[in-house]
């Protein structure tokens, strides 16, 4: 889908979709796949899309959602069966996994003939089998389908086995221009899943608390696969690569000896699993990983308890030293607007931050994603503010409040702390050497000199006037049809 998260630059990080990748690398080769990510269309959305059914001709098109990114997917297969009515239009991803149920029994299942629940790479080859009359629909597990006006459900499908998958189908790609800071991005998995209790996420209603891994042999082969076609970052999509520290620490060096360590990675990973061994991190920086998406989470013990992830600060803190020693970047994952957060909760979240010199913000206001521990939790405490309109599902906009703090005054200080504590120096991962330089310039230049710019572009303007012109400008950017207001 084209939807972007606010927090992320829409310019300058544009990631393919491994999962239809992996979909079509599975997919059996008397069919003619094609791949078209329309992150890479986003001003261009409806011609685009138009053009290449017209270009391809398809019988069936396959789309992939999150959450966030629902109405939007429905809005395209619409927009599909308005160009043909005979395409077979199938939804698959994360929401489609958790809200089957929802989607077929409501207007929302409308545009879709097909649903496909949990990992897609084996049950979307049957629902073609199925189509040229190879397979019974009722034998595909893992499929919703259409029989009689109505969806019929079949059985969960088991989980894959990873041995068996072939590469992603990286040459079926239509467009070009997947990108990070102006250079090539490619995703690779690595493993899949997590054994982690965390209650805001809805990771185990995908894979259930498992951990599966893929071999050292074919990940290299991936990355090789990856290079062919001009990747010069890979973004490790794992859910948490560092869940055994020394299968990464093998891997980091598996990389090295294969020669892919002039790549360069992006993970991201567990202040547990960095801070659990400094080796770690040496063999990460050789290995050619240059940016860390770390999940600080939040400094609050009382929070992290209630996230259940325990009280790892000091672990962070050792963390964040690791990786900034080895010259490591770190995009600090950051969660607020918890049931008792007061203005000076979110405040303190933002100056640890700055005093531990993180790179790159990823905050996020805490949300109620589906089938989430954590959903519950605040519908029971009557916290849920925005309770069904699932396209402000992506962590930037306030669908909470606390005992507190409104939605508004949420979204506010979200705005105000990002605004006085970050600056782009920190989110430029080119500037990589020494961070003692690093930290002087920030000092003495750049922080000096993004503030007097806030102050010149403040004039004869208040805070809340700059606040409701960046949310105007924020709400608009994933609008892409003539309904969306």
């Amino acid at each position: 889908m084209p939807d972007t998260v606010p927090q992320f630059s829409a310019k300058t990080w544009k990631a393919p979709n491994l999962a239809i990748s992996s979909i079509a690398g599975n997919i059996q080769p008397h069919h003619e796949v094609a791949l078209a990510d329309l992150v890479l269309k986003r001003e261009t959305l409806q011609s685009s899309i138009k053009k290449i059914i017209e270009d391809y001709q398809p019988d069936v098109v396959g789309l992939s959602a999150m959450t966030f990114q629902f109405d939007t997917a429905r809005k395209v297969a619409s927009f599909i069966k308005s160009l043909r009515s005979d395409i077979k239009t199938v939804i698959g991803g994360y929401h489609a996994t958790l809200m089957y149920e929802d989607i077929a029994s409501s207007d929302e299942g409308k545009p879709f003939d097909y649903i496909i629940r949990g990992e897609g790479e084996k049950t979307f080859g049957d629902m073609l089998d199925a189509l040229e009359g190879k397979q019974r629909w009722e034998n595909i597990s893992g499929l919703s389908y259409r029989c009689n006006g109505s969806f019929l459900h079949n059985t969960q499908r088991p989980l894959e086995n990873l041995d068996t998958l072939q590469l992603p189908r990286r040459d079926a790609r239509v467009w070009k221009g997947y990108l990070f800071s102006g250079k090539r991005l490619d995703m690779v998995e690595t493993s899949r899943g997590c054994t982690m209790t965390c209650n805001f996420c809805s990771m185990n209603r995908m894979y259930g608390r498992t951990f599966r891994t893929y071999s050292f042999e074919r990940i290299v082969r991936d990355l090789a696969n990856a290079k062919k076609n001009g990747a010069k970052y890979i973004a490790f999509a794992d859910d948490n690569i560092t869940l055994n520290v020394k299968r990464f620490e093998s891997l980091c060096d598996a990389i090295v000896a294969a020669g892919h360590n002039d790549l360069r990675y992006i993970v991201q990973a567990s202040t547990t699993g960095i801070a659990s061994s400094p080796t770690l991190v040496q063999k990460m920086a050789r290995a050619g990983i240059q940016i860390v998406f770390l999940g600080i989470e939040n400094v609050s013990e009382r929070n992290l308890k209630m996230m259940n992830k325990g009280n790892i600060l000091e672990k962070t803190k050792r963390a964040i030293e690791y990786l900034h020693n080895n010259n490591i970047l770190i995009v600090g994952g950051m969660i607020i607007g918890h049931s008792e957060d007061k203005e000076e909760d979110i405040a303190q979240n933002f100056e640890f931050f700055d005093r531990a010199n993180i790179d790159f913000y990823g905050e996020q206001i805490i949300t109620p994603y589906p089938k989430t521990g954590m959903r519950d939790i605040l519908l029971k405490e009557d916290l849920v503010t925005n309770i069904s309109d699932y396209s402000r599902y992506n962590g930037f906009w306030a669908n909470v409040r606390t005992k507190y703090l409104s939605s508004e005054d949420l979204q506010f200080l979200r705005w105000k702390y990002k605004r006085q504590y970050s600056t782009f120096f920190k989110t430029t991962p080119v500037f990589k050497a020494n961070f003692a330089m690093v930290n002087l310039l920030r000092a003495l230049i750049l922080r000096p000199y993004y503030r007097i710019k806030n102050i010149i572009t403040s004039i004869g303007k208040t805070e809340h006037d700059l606040f409701e012109r960046d949310m105007k400008s924020l709400a608009a950017m994933n609008k892409f049809f003539a309904t969306d207001k």
